[in-house]
């Protein structure tokens, strides 16, 4: 049976990820990651707290994302967050996540509204994140804590991020629509009747409340821009206690290049499916490029987080947002 271009690239994504995990396995000292694992499994709790927060955090920065009148409690918010998530963890990165978010709050909020809030989240969120990426590659660089090899790499990270959030800057900056103005010409030009559908005008419908969101309450993207920056600390700060419990300490700072590196790899390997190889690769490589040994345990606690939280979505899954009354009228 002929696969489709999809399936081809989840295949080869999965492939590639399965072939880097078994490199990275095949490179650690197993005995070493197995003793410090053993001396993690006593501060587990208290390291995945940083994680915690971060969820909560990601949740309130969609949260503060919908219009009041079509808000919905910070608790559903939650669950339907991370049940999107769970679902979404064993795909590529996005595919399912965001519009599982959609269809499980139907009946409770707009699709309309739902859809450009989550768009919105993901948009600020990312070009923070972007933003972070850029400055602390930087920095790193102009530190003498990399080899040679490494320092091309961060200035590659650093360059590709300042590209990013030029385009990003110049295409949230710019006054008026953009993907309704275009279709509509084209669809005057041409008569296509893909151009006047129903999808497009659904389409159009979100990006015109996108921009309104964005562009209409300064304090919504400015909380925005404080939960991405406390994101990215807790995240440094989960790197920095895994360290410590495992009798290595670093400082936030080391744990801050590390962060930047993986979220950085992360970003590259998003076809692949729960990140699988790209994580623990990722994580071996940079710790190991500052001279510090516990990149092994590190990419073990991360990855038995997220298989965490994504049962726990799972487990959270709200089945009870389909029952619910017929959505009204996005504004």
């Amino acid at each position: 049976m002929r696969r489709s271009v999809p399936q081809v690239i989840s295949l080869t994504a999965l492939l590639l990820g399965v072939a880097l995990f078994i490199y990275t396995m095949l490179g650690l000292d197993r005995d070493e990651t197995i003793r410090q694992a053993r001396e993690l499994g006593l501060a587990f709790p208290l390291v995945l707290i940083p994680s915690i927060v971060w969820h909560i955090m990601r949740a309130a920065g969609w949260w503060i994302c919908f219009p009041p009148e079509h808000r919905p409690s910070f608790w559903r918010i939650f669950r339907v967050r991370l049940a999107a998530d769970g679902v979404g963890y064993f795909t590529i990165r996005g595919v399912a996540s965001e519009p599982l978010r959609v269809v499980l709050l139907m009946g409770r909020v707009p699709p309309v509204v739902s859809a450009a809030a989550t768009v919105l989240e993901r948009t600020a969120m990312g070009i923070m994140s972007v933003v972070g990426v850029g400055l602390f590659a930087a920095f790193a660089v102009s530190s003498d804590m990399l080899p040679g090899a490494w320092q091309s790499v961060f200035v590659g990270i650093a360059v590709t991020a300042l590209v990013v959030l030029v385009f990003s800057l110049v295409f949230l900056t710019r006054t008026g629509r953009y993907f309704g103005p275009l279709v509509e010409r084209i669809h005057a030009r041409t008569g296509w009747g893909w151009a006047g559908g129903r999808t497009v005008r659904v389409i159009s419908a979100i990006e015109d409340l996108f921009l309104k969101l964005a562009r209409t309450d300064p304090r919504r993207i400015e909380a925005l821009v404080a939960l991405s920056v406390a994101c990215y600390v807790v995240m440094a700060l989960e790197v920095y206690l895994v360290f410590w419990a495992i009798g290595q300490p670093v400082s936030l700072w080391l744990g801050t290049i590390v962060e930047t590196f993986t979220r950085s790899a992360s970003v590259a390997s998003g076809a692949i499916p729960g990140n699988l190889g790209a994580l623990e690769a990722s994580n071996v490589a940079v710790v190991q490029a500052l001279g510090l040994v516990g990149g092994g345990t590190l990419a073990l606690f991360r990855r038995v987080r997220s298989l965490i939280f994504a049962t726990l979505g799972l487990a959270l899954y709200p089945r009870d947002m389909m029952a619910a009354a017929a959505p009204a009228e996005a504004p």
